[in-house]
């Protein structure tokens, strides 16, 4: 099982807006153009009453969760570290030992920004102290916040035929060092950017851990159903399913723009 979803199959049924529990009409999910308020309360939908049944991985959530929080501690630096390793780490190949290398001297020439990081400890393989997933996710979600506070996305961009071609062709070679599981994860969160890019961007630019983080999940899953297939169960992790989507999102706002990285020219 991923950290970050598993499904069965089944067929899915269709919903578009938002109504409250105990409406005698089938519970149907907001869209895009629903007020955070509504996407709130539509958590408030019996979970066997939506098309897709979605419930949390208790295995991994909790940890994930206060993982991520020491992480986003760390990611408040971000204006302090190295340019070139920082692009190394977002805009190079995951899961190569030169990204994850940059993400290890990252962490080690800021220590004091990193929570419970071991004093007087021999620093041994740097490159190990760079994989955290969780660690990546914060440091990209700050260099969003911090260089491109303006990021969004819209239909019309992940739909337009060129910026998919630009997506997939640069996607296809980035990733390529991707263990199967972390490329399925992306690939799946790929597909729910491109097909609900407006929720996406409101994901990006909520509170991790928040009511609306939660809602706009769930409306991802279900109004992205085309990228689940027959579906009738999906279990995710919250915060890991936020690094991923996060993650797609800044690729195809990158490929939308036609640019090589949102971060400050280096070099």
């Amino acid at each position: 099982m991923s950290l970050l979803f598993a499904v069965a199959n089944a067929t899915l049924a269709f919903a578009q807006d938002a109504t409250l529990p105990g409406s005698a009409a089938a519970p149907v999910l907001p869209d895009a153009d629903a007020s955070d308020e509504i996407i709130i309360r539509a958590l408030r939908i019996p979970k066997d009453k939506l098309p897709t049944r979605i419930t949390l991985n208790y295995q991994t959530a909790l940890g994930s969760k206060i993982s991520y929080e020491r992480s986003e501690m760390f990611a408040k630096c971000v204006g302090t570290f190295d340019p070139v390793m920082l692009s190394k780490v977002i805009d190079g190949p995951p899961g190569t030992s030169s990204a994850q290398f940059a993400q290890g001297w990252i962490i080690v020439t800021n220590r004091a920004c990193y929570p419970g990081y071991p004093s007087g400890s021999a620093e041994g393989d740097i490159r190990l102290r760079g994989t955290s997933k969780l660690d990546r996710g914060a440091i990209l979600e700050a260099a969003l916040r911090l260089y491109a506070p303006d990021a969004a996305l819209t239909l019309a961009e992940t739909e337009d035929l060129v910026v998919r071609r630009r997506f997939n062709r640069t996607e296809s070679r980035r990733n390529r060092f991707r263990l199967k599981s972390d490329l399925d994860a992306l690939l799946f969160s790929a597909c729910l950017v491109r097909v609900q890019p407006e929720l996406t961007t409101r994901l990006v630019r909520s509170s991790p851990g928040s009511d609306l983080e939660s809602g706009l999940e769930q409306a991802i899953l279900i109004q992205g159903r085309d990228c689940l297939g027959t579906t009738k169960a999906v279990t995710i992790d919250p915060t890991m399913l936020r690094v991923y989507l996060v993650d797609a999102f800044y690729r195809w706002v990158v490929a939308a723009r036609g640019i090589p990285s949102l971060l400050p020219v280096t070099g």
